[in-house]
């Protein structure tokens, strides 16, 4: 599939600019995360572009949340079950049986830490480092809600 028809896809289900550009900026760390570990940086890149895609409507029954995206995606005729299964694989553990199934839950978490260590700079992203990205990260109050176990 294409990126310009996947993309097609998040602006059909997504309801919310701040879960579209949460999911732009998973996709993001997918692709580089790939490219790292010489893995297909387009097929990664589809899971984190999806990962969420169906939160916006599962929110209030998480229960649903990962298997509504996967029920969508079947429906629009998607069918690369390695990318389905790393869907599921970031909100079900059962389904984490492979790399990227894995790395969803990882990248997910490091892009929330990211987009956060970039809204409390006066510059944004501009210049960020890892450096000053690490020690925020030792700061218990800074991104509370980002997994640092995981």
């Amino acid at each position: 599939m294409e990126r310009s028809e996947a993309r097609a896809l998040v602006d059909k289900y997504a309801d919310k600019e701040i879960t579209v550009r949460h999911l732009i900026s998973v996709e993001g760390v997918m692709r580089a995360l790939a490219d790292r570990l010489g893995a297909d940086s387009d097929r990664w890149g589809l899971v984190g572009l999806w990962h969420d895609l169906d939160y916006d409507r599962t929110q209030d029954d998480l229960e649903r949340h990962g298997l509504q995206t996967v029920e969508w995606l079947r429906d629009e005729g998607f069918t690369d079950e390695e990318v389905l299964n790393a869907i599921l694989g970031h909100r079900f553990e059962q389904y984490r049986t492979d790399l990227v199934s894995t790395a969803i839950v990882h990248a997910d978490a490091v892009a929330g830490l990211l987009v956060a260590a970039a809204l409390v700079r006066p510059e944004k992203a501009a210049g960020m480092s890892v450096k000053s990205v690490k020690k925020k990260l030792k700061e218990k109050s800074f991104a509370p809600g980002v997994e640092r176990e995981e």
